[in-house]
Parts: C-alpha cells; structure tokens; sequence
C-alpha cells in the first residue's frame, strides 16, 4: 500500500477555478478540489482497501478548513456507520490507521513534506474534537 498525492495539473480536466487552496499551518498550501472530495487530493493504491480509505482520508482533508462541529458531525457520521459500538475504540483506531498511513507516504521530497503536514494537521484537528466525541 502507498498513499500518493494527486496534483491539481489536468485532473479530468479541471480548470484552476475547480480547486481552492487552503493554508497547512507550515510552509504548505494544498490545492482541494472544490466538488470531489471523496477522490482528491490524496489516493491509497496497493490494496483491497484502497478506496474506501481513500474516501475517508479526502473527507478528512477536506475538513481542514472547517469548524471544530462539522468535523465533529462527520465523525460521528462514520461512527454510526462503523461495526463499531464502542466510541473509544472506534476513534483509537481511527488515530492508529492515520499513523499507519503516515508510514506509507510515497512521492516527491516536497509531495511527501505537504502528505506529512496534511496527516499532522488532520490528527491535530481529529484530537481537538476527541473530548467532545467521545462524550457524546
């Protein structure tokens, strides 16, 4: 399994005012597509698993920009869409594959750099709802 980036140049056919760009926090911005977030910016390859994770993985990206209560709705969407019935170990293993994923990053120096910063914001964002998800 690889986690790769998609870059915004010629993505079936997109024009640049199909995308938006957000700031990482560090020295990166990323490019979003503005209607596809199930399948852009990032993609899981090498797997059965691929696309379901890559789907998850681009909502969580595309969450970047959003307040603290939508991540919170989305992630209670995918709790009740889980087989889990525990909140605990629903959002520990939600933790546990962002960090297996970070071990897979595949690209460019720079590709890899803006992979890393986006799983660091994610996770950081993911941590500030914790409290508030797991108390629901």
């Amino acid at each position: 399994m690889h986690i790769i980036w998609k870059r915004p140049d010629g993505y079936h056919g997109a024009s640049p005012s199909d995308f938006s760009s957000i700031e990482l926090g560090g020295h990166s911005r990323l490019w979003l597509h503005k209607s596809d977030s199930d399948q852009y910016p990032f993609q899981i390859s090498g797997g059965w698993e691929g696309h379901d994770g890559t789907v998850l993985l681009n909502n969580l990206v595309n969450l970047i920009p959003c307040e603290e209560q939508r991540w919170l709705e989305y992630i209670n969407s995918q709790f009740d869409h889980s087989l889990k019935d525990n909140r605990r170990v629903f959002f520990d293993g939600l933790m546990q594959w962002m960090d297996e994923l970070s071990t897979h990053i595949k690209g460019d120096t720079w590709e890899v750099d803006i992979l890393n910063e986006a799983f660091s914001v994610i996770k950081k964002r993911l941590s500030a709802i914790e409290a508030s998800f797991l108390a629901a």
